[in-house]
């Protein structure tokens, strides 16, 4: 027997770090936009960057990137290479292709409320695409479609459609979202399961590819791309530029109730809530109807929403609520207009304030220091967990609430692998929320919020919604993805094999090539051994 050895390891390097290190400057990458981009176009390069650290030959904002984003919760800790104010697609066109050819990640910036702050990017020395100029809004009323920029508000995209026939589209409650982020995470919100997710009526869109190609995708061009986009999350195969939605007609009048209890009955109403929640002869007796529960340390609310005219069906389901339950310490009843509605659940101003022209503006919310995570349920958490949850609540000291919103309804209708959007067959979610004032008491409030979100976690699915992305999920590509992850990675294979477009919670193209700031070096043991008989 003849045995050979040599050594041979493979190791995959960080190329975080790498790419930090490798990079001495940035005057390549600016010479290059400023050949590439008009004039007008403002390109900020932030002090606190290579081009800037030894150097006086430049100008520089001096501004914290981290306040581009609403949410603080990212924690953004790297520096971009430049900030790039884009007005229309030619300009994202030229920005990737210097970007392509001088090996720098991308990232595109919609409306700043990622959780995680991932529109700013997690790498050190990115791009950043600041999308906000390009929020135009186009309505065909003869099809009832409207082509809006990317980087449009929510807000104003409300006010605008509304003005035609009464038309909205099937989005979220906050006015100051960009448009990107949410619809290419699914787009959950209050008529969710009356007309789907705004993914589900996305009819077309425009995208720049890893090449700076400018690409129309739909059903027939593009087709694996169009399934992507549709719900797998923003940023992972290219900077989409414009969306062509099919609108919906808002409610002629929203009717809700607001009921709220102490917290010493919490077990009860979360009780009651739930066996109406699994009872599909009540729960889906209409998808007009909207019903939401709100959890913390002081009191519980439930709020019924009803999206018509008819009032049979809503007040059988506010009935059967309270006749098992204590009496309500307070009531609310509310009828209003649609644009009312979304106004103030948008948290943007008072009754007093003129909300139409509220929603117009160019909305930023006001940063604050936050930390999100979700879960999603498809059986009533035991008692037991909600025995723990309550004891956990009330151990804190701080502002932490848990909101518990329906799915089902028109979602489940949808086949799971119809869109990139994986969770449709789930009936409730949870969104756990912890907010502060100040850095000092941050990791304190982390740890409450974990230790509350531990409480129920294995009553879950193990999934979760990845609008509401949180970068300290275990296993995040399952949680996210689900059964869709081998065609998402297959997709971001064939559009964006280098991986141009990346954060640290993205599908990537694997390979040992894959990424132009990867490298691979040798050394460990490998044994052949030959054997003559």
């Amino acid at each position: 027997m003849l045995v050979y050895t040599f050594q041979i390891t493979f190791t995959r390097a960080s190329y975080r770090a790498n790419y930090k290190f490798t990079r001495v400057n940035n005057d390549d990458l600016r010479e290059c936009l400023s050949s590439s981009l008009p004039l007008s176009i403002r390109t900020v390069y932030p002090c606190n960057t290579l081009t800037n650290q030894d150097s006086f030959q430049y100008q520089c904002d001096h501004f914290n990137v981290s306040r581009l984003s609403s949410n603080r919760g990212g924690r953004i800790s790297h520096s971009p290479a430049v900030v790039v104010y884009v007005t229309d697609s030619s300009d994202i066109q030229n920005v990737v292709k210097c970007a392509t050819k001088l090996n720098y990640i991308v990232n595109a910036l919609s409306g700043g409320h990622s959780y995680e702050g991932y529109g700013l990017g997690s790498m050190y020395n990115n791009i950043i695409i600041n999308m906000e100029a390009i929020n135009y809004i186009n309505i065909n009323q003869h099809d009832r479609t409207g082509t809006f920029g990317a980087g449009t508000r929510l807000g104003p995209i409300y006010y605008r459609i509304y003005q035609y026939d009464n038309y909205t589209v099937n989005a979220g409650s906050c006015a100051w979202v960009g448009l990107a982020g949410i619809a290419l995470g699914g787009g959950y919100g209050f008529l969710a399961r009356l007309h789907g997710l705004l993914s589900d009526n996305v009819l077309e869109m425009k995208a720049v590819n890893a090449q700076g190609e400018l690409l129309t995708i739909n059903q027939t061009h593009e087709p694996e791309l169009y399934w992507a986009l549709r719900g797998s999350g923003g940023g992972l195969f290219g900077i989409v530029t414009e969306f062509k939605l099919r609108l919906v007609q808002s409610p002629s009048l929203v009717r809700s109730f607001s009921f709220f209890w102490h917290a010493n009955v919490t077990k009860l109403v979360m009780q009651r809530y739930q066996s109406l929640l699994f009872d599909d002869k009540i729960f889906n007796l209409s998808n007009n109807i909207f019903w939401q529960m709100g959890v913390n340390s002081i009191q519980i609310e439930i709020s019924i929403t009803y999206f018509g005219i008819k009032l049979e069906e809503f007040n059988r389901i506010v009935s059967l609520l309270l006749t098992t339950l204590p009496t309500p310490y307070k009531t609310e009843v509310h009828q209003r207009d649609w644009l009312t509605f979304v106004y103030l659940n948008s948290d943007i101003g008072d009754l007093n304030g003129d909300h139409r022209q509220l929603l117009l503006d160019n909305l930023t919310y006001p940063t604050h220091y936050s930390k999100a995570k979700h879960l999603f349920y498809d059986q009533p958490i035991s008692n037991h967990s909600l025995d723990r949850l309550i004891d956990r609540l009330a151990l804190g000291n701080g502002q932490i609430s848990l909101l518990f919103s329906p799915w089902d309804g028109y979602l489940r209708t949808i086949p799971v692998h119809a869109t990139g959007f994986p969770h449709r067959h789930f009936k409730f979610g949870i969104q756990f929320m912890v907010s502060w004032n100040d850095t000092q008491h941050e990791e304190q409030h982390m740890s409450w919020l974990n230790q509350v979100y531990l409480t129920i976690y294995n009553d879950s699915t193990k999934h979760s919604y990845i609008d509401y992305i949180d970068r300290d999920v275990p296993n995040w590509m399952n949680v996210y993805y689900h059964t869709h992850v081998q065609q998402l990675i297959n997709t971001k294979r064939i559009y964006d094999k280098n991986n141009r477009f990346y954060f640290e919670k993205t599908i990537e193209s694997i390979g040992v090539n894959s990424h132009p700031f990867l490298n691979v070096h040798f050394a460990g043991l490998i044994i052949f051994v030959f054997s003559v008989i």
